[in-house]
């Protein structure tokens, strides 16, 4: 079963408990900073890796996204897996992934890619897993649900965010999924912290 995240997390502007919390958003600001300094496993093999994730805590739709790109490059003749990591509370996702693709869930995502690469995948699309310094994806896409958003706006545990938003220039491609609504004002934050990035929309 999943923890509930705070309700005040997804408030519009930070609550009095969030800025209780806010001197512990420099853990999490230290801990970032390290890992930028890990050194990470180059993907040299003809094997490509597209990372589906966000900076967000919660529902994005990243695994019914994942489903979609898988079956558009398995249409494409290129054989395709999934990787998502093995976590207890994340049952209905990994349970979804593996009756509608190939999937590979172990507790190492590296692990995992090294034996779709042995059973000569030619694409794999990792569930999950931005944060995981370790693989170095060759597509990084981020996703957002454009009815909560970025919550208040805080890094955990003052907010629900895993990462500042300016982190969005380092990745390739923004999903805002949810309701079909005006997405203008979340495109222009988004074009604030990385002016070329691709920016695509989609419901689930």
């Amino acid at each position: 079963m999943k923890l509930k995240k705070p309700k005040f997390w997804d408030y519009k502007h930070p609550s009095f408990i969030s800025y209780c919390l806010l001197p512990l958003t420099f853990l999490l600001i230290i801990n970032n900073y390290l890992l930028k300094f890990k050194k990470k496993n180059t993907n040299n093999q003809k094997t490509k890796t597209i990372c589906i994730g966000n900076i967000y805590v919660g529902g994005t739709a990243k695994t019914p996204l994942t489903i979609k790109i898988y079956q558009i490059l398995s249409n494409l003749s290129f054989k395709t897996a999934t990787i998502k990591k093995f976590y207890s509370n994340h049952i209905d996702e990994q349970k979804m992934l593996n009756e509608k693709t190939k999937l590979y869930c172990l507790r190492n995502r590296s692990v995992a890619l090294q034996r779709a690469i042995k059973d000569g995948i030619d694409v794999v699309i990792f569930d999950d897993g931005l944060q995981d310094r370790a693989l170095d994806y060759d597509l990084k896409f981020v996703c957002f649900n454009n009815i909560v958003w970025i919550g208040n706006g805080l890094l955990m545990p003052a907010g629900p965010l895993r990462e500042k938003m300016q982190s969005i220039k380092k990745y390739d491609a923004v999903f805002i999924n949810g309701n079909q609504i005006d997405n203008s004002n979340f495109k222009s934050l988004i074009k604030e912290h990385n002016k070329d990035i691709k920016i695509f929309e989609s419901y689930f």
